[in-house]
């Protein structure tokens, strides 16, 4: 079942309370808050369970927006229900077990504390997964972060036990290595300067001198999944345990997510961040996808173990028939998965997946021309944006489609280009849109200068006008002056033509051809067509703009 996020305004001081964590140790037993909290999976094969005094071990759930797991299990090494309710800085320190543990023992001595291991927490149970992996997603924290997380650290592990080989591993560790997570691995130095951060990206909230709080501990990290391989249909031990290092004072505790402990359970599951993430893709979640952007959403289930059924809208998808899929339009979609091997059932499990509203571009923005190798990007900004406003909106410029998608490393507006025709990626930013906006277009440079060559002299009658043709380059602009005098320009069409009608003649007139520009690349010229004003017939000149290295004549 997807887990439901429920945002309730503070409209009162009751609404105010739900937004904390509340904890019971009497609701569910050990093995309940095993098989219908943690798994709650009709395929499931769970056994032999064992576990400490039941006071470090709870049922949590949070009906607020600023924790990222609805409901589940906490274990923490004094009483659980002490993590309860808004950070009060009471009760940081409690007893519920006077044993130690071997195991947390050997992991706290390898990590270089030579201390004991003492009000040691644990559930243990045997499980026979259906699948050839299996995860959890949970939360560390401790009220150790702040003024002691420099040198003391709790101890807590997933030991996962393979029972044919008997070899153990502790899979509550930083991701991609083996360090066990704790308070000195991962740890911000924003609350204690004593000592330097450690893997700050994965420490979500400080509570001391927070005004809003959701739980009674000093300090928490972001979510963690724990995730190991195993062999389908092959039983196996875990323990989860927690303990306190050297005496009982400033307790640890550890949240794992109702539903998240995946032992042949059908969950669609999808990578987000440092973990596994089984929510919807939703707006009001933060999890919807931008326009075009692509997701593969997994069953969680091996292939040579399940059929797998697909469906978006109730509507079976042809084809679909593994165990992954890749979103790529919005809408509900469903897997349909039947157990071949091991417990016969079946099992159904969707997600809800939303698209954010894009930036609409111009999807083909003008290439941009320059007479060297360098240019100015930002000259290309009102044709990227077509009729939006630039003030809304941020433009950055990339030399690839895929750093235009990371947001770095960017290109300066000030471009120097190295080759004939370079592509530039753009991305496009608006503060009040989620979704960045790519276009593309390429930079320029022009090898061939436009150039233009007139001359002769032309007699028309007094008092009547004349007619100068010019031919050349699509769109080039000719500059010239009649007698010397302001500067003047014609625009030549697509076709590379435009017509000039002189004034009323009076005088014997010469026009001056100063220049031919083409994006910006011009080239300076002296030529001129002279007019003699006589009696003689109406007659028509002509002046052509050609390229250079070539001719042309009057």
């Amino acid at each position: 079942m997807k887990k439901i996020y429920i945002y309730l305004f503070l409209i009162s001081s009751y609404f105010g309370l739900s937004q904390t964590v509340s904890v019971n140790t009497t609701t569910y037993t050990v093995t309940q808050l095993i098989q219908d909290v943690l798994i709650d999976s009709p395929c499931a094969l769970v056994s032999n369970f064992t576990s400490s005094p039941t006071c470090g071990i709870g049922y949590f759930q949070y009906t607020g927006s600023n924790f990222d797991f609805s409901s589940g299990v906490i274990l923490r090494n004094g009483t659980a229900v002490s993590s309860a309710g808004s950070y009060t800085g009471n009760v940081m320190s409690s007893t519920c077990s006077s044993s130690g543990d071997a195991q947390l023992l050997a992991i706290s001595n390898a990590n270089g504390n030579t201390g004991s291991i003492n009000d040691v927490t644990f559930v243990q149970f045997d499980f026979t997964p259906l699948t050839n992996r299996f995860s959890f997603n949970y939360v560390f924290a401790s009220n150790e972060y702040g003024a002691f997380q420099c040198g003391y650290s709790d101890v807590f592990a997933f030991i996962l036990t393979d029972l044919t080989t008997g070899i153990s591993t502790n899979l509550a560790v930083i991701p991609d290595t083996t360090t066990p997570v704790s308070v000195t691995t991962i740890r911000n130095n924003a609350f204690n300067g004593d000592c330097a951060s450690v893997n700050p990206s994965l420490f979500d909230t400080y509570n001391v001198g927070n005004p809003s709080t959701i739980m009674n501990m000093r300090g928490y990290t972001v979510p963690l999944t724990a995730f190991a391989d195993v062999i389908p249909n092959r039983n196996y031990r875990i323990k989860l345990a927690i303990g306190d290092y050297i005496d009982s004072q400033y307790d640890s505790a550890v949240f794992i997510e109702a539903g998240s402990f995946n032992v042949g359970l059908a969950q669609i599951e999808y990578p987000f961040g440092v973990g596994i993430v089984t929510d919807d893709m939703t707006e009001s979640n933060g999890f919807a996808l931008c326009p075009g952007q692509t997701k593969l959403i997994n069953s969680g289930l091996n292939p040579a173990d399940y059929t797998f059924v697909w469906s978006l809208n109730n509507n079976v998808i042809v084809g679909e028939t593994g165990a992954t899929l890749l979103v790529d339009a919005p809408g509900n979609y469903c897997v349909q998965a039947n157990n071949l091997t091991g417990a016969s059932c079946t099992q159904t499990d969707c997600i809800v997946v939303e698209y954010l509203p894009g930036i609409n571009l111009n999807p083909n923005p003008e290439d941009l021309y320059s007479c060297n190798y360098n240019f100015n990007l930002n000259d290309n900004i009102t044709s990227i944006l077509g009729g939006l406003s630039p003030a809304e909106y941020d433009v950055y410029f990339f030399a690839s489609e895929a750093d235009a998608l990371a947001g770095a490393p960017q290109l300066s507006s000030n471009f120097t280009a190295t080759q004939i025709t370079t592509p530039i990626y753009v991305r496009v930013e608006n503060f009040s849109t989620p979704c960045p906006a790519l276009t593309q277009f390429d930079a320029i440079v022009n090898t061939v200068l436009p150039s233009a060559a007139i001359s002769g002299t032309i007699t028309v009658p007094l008092g009547s006008t004349a007619v100068i043709s010019f031919t050349g380059t699509p769109n080039a602009t000719v500059l010239y002056n009649i007698n010397g005098g302001v500067s003047q320009t014609i625009l030549l069409d697509a076709a590379g033509n435009a017509a000039l009608t002189t004034p009323v003649l009076t005088v014997s007139t010469t026009y001056n051809i100063i220049g031919v520009f083409d994006n910006n690349c011009s080239v300076n010229l002296s030529g001129n067509a002279v007019i003699t004003v006589t009696n003689d017939p109406t007659a028509t000149i002509s002046a052509n703009t050609i390229c250079s290295g070539e001719t042309g004549t009057l």
